[in-house]
């Protein structure tokens, strides 16, 4: 059954665990992981799910990283829109992933990475 992905409960949830966990897609250094509206099914390189980062880059720093790095974990780029909420789309193998970012104040974004399998075309 899906849960969510949380640090409440006796045992603490590194930072570095946290990143593990999303293990094939860039998360900048001083990004946090916001576990409560994070979800993950599986882990590693084959994880699905959602992860929900509060960024220290702007939305114009955000999308060229995301636009960059993806590249470097083995995603290519399907589509990209740069606007008020930025959105690229890439797949890697059976899965597809969605990277939303939206402006978090003057020097910082919201930014929600979504990766789901890819359905199958017949």
């Amino acid at each position: 059954t899906p849960s969510k992905s949380n640090t409440s409960g006796s045992s603490k949830t590194t930072p570095a665990e946290i990143s593990k966990s999303f293990a094939d897609i860039p998360i900048a250094s001083g990004d946090t992981v916001d576990v409560d509206k994070s979800l993950l099914l599986n882990s590693g390189d084959q994880w699905i799910g959602r992860a929900v980062l509060r960024s220290t880059q702007n939305m114009e720093d955000a999308f060229a990283y995301y636009q960059a790095k993806m590249a470097e974990y083995g995603w290519m780029t399907v589509t990209s829109v740069q606007s008020k909420v930025s959105v690229l789309t890439f797949e890697k193998g059976s899965r597809v992933a969605t990277v939303q970012i939206e402006g978090g104040g003057m020097r910082s974004s919201y930014i929600s990475v979504t990766v789901s399998p890819r359905e199958a075309y017949k």
